[in-house]
């Protein structure tokens, strides 16, 4: 019994404060787990097709102020239904200077809306010795206005497919858990096909789940060396996310998270903030 309440508890928690990894547990049929989150990014420095870390041209500032719903709902005990839709607010700020280094001005871009939204079903094809999933599904933009000068776009406004398999394994008696994934993605309209990857490590301390999480993305495209890294397109992303979660009953939860990028190529880098709270059933 204590086994099975522990199983419980981490097919629960698994990775559930980003919208990109949930662990390879399904949900009960018809029992959901929905979850409302924030996040936060201000970051001067990219990481150029080099990989190294540079000043963002112009003395540019990105701030990201990101708001999400994550939705989990067991349509079977074996198949859950997965979405997420974000509403993003951009802000992009540059500092002109004439050839002399004087500041000769300073420009800014706003913008604000859905991004992309999305969903796939997760398939459990076995429990033991470890739990085995499928997921199936991609990205649908929400957000179609062209706009091909702006820095800071909301979505690529194309239609991404992915799959992936999903490993998840208790280390009972002890609070622990280990889980991970590798998928792929096909990328529409021009951008490169992409690789990717998740690894997730939690123990469990009466009300607190403490996790690390590391994952990755990695184009099969290359990274051209350009003039103006850009928030969408072929690129290469490593993450570290250290995270704690805080049982509050046994149907809600709050969750502290901070993600850093810590390598890649042609992205910004910085450390992202997010605070999320959650429902279940």
């Amino acid at each position: 019994m204590r086994r099975l309440f522990f199983i419980v508890i981490c097919a629960t928690y698994l990775g559930l404060t980003s919208t990109a990894f949930a662990g390879a547990w399904t949900q009960k049929k018809g029992g959901y787990y929905f979850k409302v989150g924030a996040s936060y990014l201000n970051s001067t420095i990219d990481i150029d097709a080099n990989g190294k870390q540079i000043q963002k041209a112009n003395m540019g500032e990105l701030r990201d102020l990101n708001y999400s719903t994550y939705l989990e709902y067991g349509l079977l005990d074996r198949l859950t239904l997965v979405s997420s839709v974000p509403y993003k607010q951009l802000k992009d700020t540059r500092t002109w200077r004439d050839l002399n280094e004087v500041i000769t001005g300073t420009t800014l871009e706003r913008r604000w809306g859905f991004g992309d939204m999305e969903m796939r079903l997760r398939w459990l094809l076995v429990n033991k010795p470890v739990v085995a999933s499928i997921a199936v599904g991609g990205k649908i933009p929400l957000w179609y206005e062209e706009d091909p000068s702006t820095l800071v776009p909301l979505s690529s406004k194309k239609v991404d497919a992915d799959v992936r398999i999903l490993l998840g394994q208790s280390l009972y008696p002890a609070p622990i858990y280990v889980t991970g994934e590798a998928g792929y993605r096909i990328r529409g309209g021009d951008f490169s096909n992409e690789g990717f990857y998740a690894l997730e490590v939690g123990i469990t301390v009466d009300r607190f789940l403490f996790k690390g999480y590391l994952s990755g993305i990695r184009t099969f495209g290359t990274c051209n060396p350009v003039e103006e890294v850009e928030l969408i397109g072929d690129q290469s992303v490593l993450k570290l996310s250290p995270g704690v979660i805080c049982r509050l009953t046994n149907w809600m939860e709050l969750s502290v998270e901070m993600i850093r990028i810590a390598a890649g190529c042609n992205t910004s880098a910085g450390n992202t903030f997010l605070f999320g709270i959650a429902f279940k059933r």
